[in-house]
């Protein structure tokens, strides 16, 4: 009856230790579950916010084709201003507008071709993210999973009290 005791007081504590140690591992995992879903949701909303964006509504694309109308409108002014001392017809002054609007639409088609890649670009970016994102969390999941299906003190300590009282 004392070997029984002084070895069940033993088995006792070492299942109690394994239960703490399993809640922390479980508190743990838990942590890493909520800042995994964080940086994934920071990572979406990234994405979803590069992707879905239009790129004419970007800063640089709308200075620079604000600088192209600017450039237009004052050689459309040079071009009057000559014609009425060089007494060009209006025809003359059209027909560079003409060109003028047609350079901008060019440049404007350009920026929408560079979208395409653009957005490919961030696709390629977002998913590699998710991927490192996915790596740097694998560790901490597949430790859990080991403690849990008996990885850890815990199963030994189980087995060795069923098989005491069997």
């Amino acid at each position: 009856m004392f070997s029984l005791l002084s070895t069940a007081i033993p088995l006792v504590g070492s299942y109690l230790f394994a239960q703490k140690e399993k809640k922390q591992a479980q508190q743990a995992r838990q942590s890493q579950q909520q800042r995994y879903e964080q940086e994934l949701s920071q990572l979406d909303s990234l994405f979803n916010r590069t992707y879905y964006s239009n790129m004419l509504d970007r800063s640089d694309v709308r200075s620079l084709l604000g600088n192209l109308r600017e450039q237009m409108t004052e050689t459309t002014q040079t071009l009057k201003n000559k014609a009425a001392i060089t007494g060009a017809t209006p025809e003359s002054i059209t027909a560079t507008q003409k060109a003028q609007n047609q350079a901008y639409g060019q440049a404007v088609s350009q920026v929408a071709g560079y979208a395409t890649g653009w957005k490919e670009n961030a696709l390629k970016n977002y998913l590699s993210a998710r991927n490192a994102l996915e790596e740097y969390y694998r560790p901490a999941k597949s430790d859990y999973m080991n403690r849990i299906l008996g990885g850890s003190s815990f199963s030994s300590t189980l087995n060795t009290l069923k098989n005491m009282f069997n």
